[in-house]
């Protein structure tokens, strides 16, 4: 008991106390996540080698950014008013269905654009591997149902079950690779079906014995999603173009003799997106916590409490540099091989530039709940067309150039963010 007391009071309970309601339990779910992504990672890249594992990591690459990157604001709007309404003892199944109608419509529209280009994706990111296509197909429909699912488990409030999701996925990806191993080698086509069919086993993971979940309550009006579904797609698009295109970046600016670069530029990414992995826990409980306060006009308690997280966000990100820079490069060669090497310098530098951006996720799921998503949209936007402008004036150097570019475009952002921030909370609190 008396350790019980010293851990609630303790570092740990002061640092457990700034983190939204459900961290806690999405965390543990993104834990089991990150560890099978990276057993999956190691597996192909050590099975394939850096040249063959290149269009593989570029399909995953792609999944966040066509996936994340059109389906999460589905997941955050239908998050805050789900949120919302049940702060106010409504129910929420006439938003459920609009928001699923909504995101079938945004899926169809996206797999009949990804196979109008099948022979360009295919041909320049994909080393002319059909079956890597299908993988993205499967990604597109698997995470659009995925984002609408945890959006609902959040705005619910049902974070156990939301992390079930990250679970099942991470876990389904692994035993799909388990058994290409067993049965087949150097089989490319095989990971991307392993990449395209995991979210369909989180969500079956997560759906399972759900119930109140379609309630009845007021009529949806499609205007309350839409209406700022249009700003956070913009934004979405340009968080995604800003989280997943520098292995991108790389792959275009790479010459003949650069090309397993953008598969070891990607490998080095995701180990210093380590923390940035995990706080995805934070942002899913977030959002539904801000909208709650804002609903219930409580913004000086919204304002102590994102003070309180961004604090907390900038000293581990300061860690984690450090951190980077001294055992980065051991960790990427021990989990992935000696072809995989990178620099300290690269592996500190990409790791500010992932602190940057926990800090403008952080502030964004604060706009978001003031409903301010059109000028959040605005940052993110300028923020993409920093990176090119970036990568124009950086060293002539395929990795530092890069993560220069990365870096101002992050921290250009999040500066961006906290000056409308502050905007939106001297507006609210005048009026």
């Amino acid at each position: 008991m008396e350790r019980g007391k010293i851990l609630k009071n303790g570092v740990l309970g002061r640092l457990i106390d700034r983190l939204p309601h459900g961290t806690i339990s999405i965390g543990g779910g993104l834990l089991i996540n990150g560890v099978t992504a990276y057993i999956f990672i190691t597996i192909s890249s050590r099975d394939l080698g850096a040249e063959a594992y290149s269009p593989v990591a570029l399909l995953w690459a792609m999944s966040f950014l066509l996936g994340i990157g059109f389906f999460l604001p589905l997941e955050q709007e239908t998050s805050r008013i789900v949120a919302s309404r049940i702060s106010r003892g409504e129910g929420v199944g006439p938003v459920v269905r609009l928001a699923g109608q909504l995101g079938a419509t945004l899926a169809g529209v996206l797999l009949v654009a990804s196979i109008v280009a099948s022979r360009w994706f295919t041909d320049e990111f994909f080393n002319g591997e059909t079956i890597l296509f299908i993988g993205l197909l499967l990604v597109v429909t698997g995470l659009g149902a995925a984002h609408l699912v945890k959006g609902t488990l959040a705005g619910l409030g049902r974070f156990n079950s939301y992390a079930r999701y990250v679970i099942g996925e991470g876990i389904g990806r692994l035993l799909l690779v388990i058994g290409v191993v067993i049965f087949t080698t150097k089989n490319i086509g095989a990971y991307g079906l392993a990449i395209g069919l995991a979210p369909f086993i989180g969500i079956a993971t997560a759906t399972y014995k759900q119930k109140e979940v379609f309630t009845s309550g007021p009529k949806a009006k499609i205007g309350d999603l839409s209406r700022a579904l249009g700003s956070l797609l913009v934004a979405s698009v340009a968080t995604a173009l800003v989280l997943n295109a520098s292995p991108l970046a790389v792959q275009l600016l790479a010459n003949d003799q650069q090309i397993d670069e953008s598969g070891k530029f990607l490998n080095a990414l995701l180990v210093a997106r380590v923390p940035l992995f995990f706080f995805q826990a934070v942002q899913a409980a977030l959002l539904p916590r801000l909208s709650g306060l804002v609903g219930q006009e409580k913004f000086s308690e919204l304002w102590k409490e994102l003070k309180r997280l961004l604090a907390l966000v900038i000293g581990l990100g300061a860690v984690a540099v450090l951190f980077m820079a001294l055992l980065g490069p051991h960790i990427v060669v021990l989990a992935f091989g000696e072809e995989f090497r990178v620099s300290s310098g690269d592996m500190a530098l990409l790791s500010c530039s992932s602190a940057g951006l926990m800090i403008a996720l952080s502030l964004t799921q604060a706009l978001i709940a003031f409903k301010s998503q059109g000028r959040m949209a605005s940052a993110w936007v300028i923020g993409v067309g920093v990176f090119p402008a970036a990568i124009l004036i950086a060293p002539n150097d395929l990795f530092l150039r890069v993560e220069i570019a990365l870096i101002i475009t992050v921290f250009t952002t999040s500066l961006l963010m906290f000056v409308l921030l502050m905007r939106t909370l001297q507006k609210t609190s005048s009026s």
